[in-house]
């Protein structure tokens, strides 16, 4: 049974937790178009299974799948028509950020604290049970999303951006880390977040206090005999 009232505890650091995540926002200094969100897309696909497998929690084909989805990145303007340009917006920002490195140093310091928070709220809903085949997964993938969507991930720039700074040829990095695993290749950058870690999870620990509380709205608005989730509906304002 999933924990539905799940209270966010403090945990002890492991780094096999944000490895991955720390190698999927390390990829915004990469200066080969294209080939950063292949690399993005490789180490966020990886986090739910690697997360649920050193909590040894099972998971959902399709919560895995789901929980592994970015917000689209490249493509988030609407329409077909839309996606020439945003290519070409695309290589043209990827080209100029990496003349001007200190603008991909900045781009990868957002993307690794925003990871940082995603591996925090895989590892609390997974360890809650949250994504296992036999429960309303759609329900938490639904709340997960929307809450990451919403977080702000500024309380962690500091710590990030000091260990964007201490990474030195990041496309050997994440070929190793693709190769080998990512906490294995990576555990020379772990130092920054293990020190600071209590500092680092009280600020962590505001998103799963925020998904515990969206996923009690959802079970008020929507009781689970409702079924409202089976397409990974989220109420809306005018459901509350």
């Amino acid at each position: 049974m999933p924990e539905h009232q799940s209270t966010p505890q403090h945990t002890t650091f492991d780094w096999r937790i944000y490895a991955e995540a720390t190698c999927a926002g390390l990829t915004a200094l990469l200066p080969i178009p294209f080939a950063d969100l292949a690399f993005e897309g490789t180490f966020r696909r990886r986090m739910p299974a690697t997360i649920a497998k050193i909590r040894k929690r099972e998971l959902a084909d399709p919560a895995r799948r789901r929980l592994g989805r970015g917000p689209g990145r490249l493509f988030s303007l609407e329409g077909c028509l839309a996606v020439p340009l945003a290519v070409v917006r695309y290589i043209v920002k990827k080209i100029w950020r990496k003349v001007i490195y200190v603008f991909a140093i900045a781009d990868a310091t957002s993307l690794v604290s925003a990871y940082w928070h995603r591996a925090y709220l895989l590892d609390h809903i997974i360890k809650a049970g949250h994504a296992g085949p036999d429960v309303d997964w759609p329900r938490s993938v639904a709340v997960f999303e929307k809450v990451l969507e919403e977080t702000d991930t500024s309380p962690l720039m500091g710590l990030a951006r000091q260990t964007v700074s201490s990474v030195h040829r990041v496309l050997r990095l994440l070929v190793l880390a693709r190769r080998h695993g990512a906490a294995e290749e990576t555990e020379s950058l772990s130092s920054i977040l293990r020190s600071h870690w209590d500092a680092a999870e009280a600020a962590l620990i505001k998103v799963a206090i925020r998904y515990n509380e969206e996923y009690a709205r959802s079970l008020d608005i929507f009781p689970p005999e409702e079924q409202a989730f089976g397409q990974g509906r989220l109420p809306s304002e005018d459901d509350g």
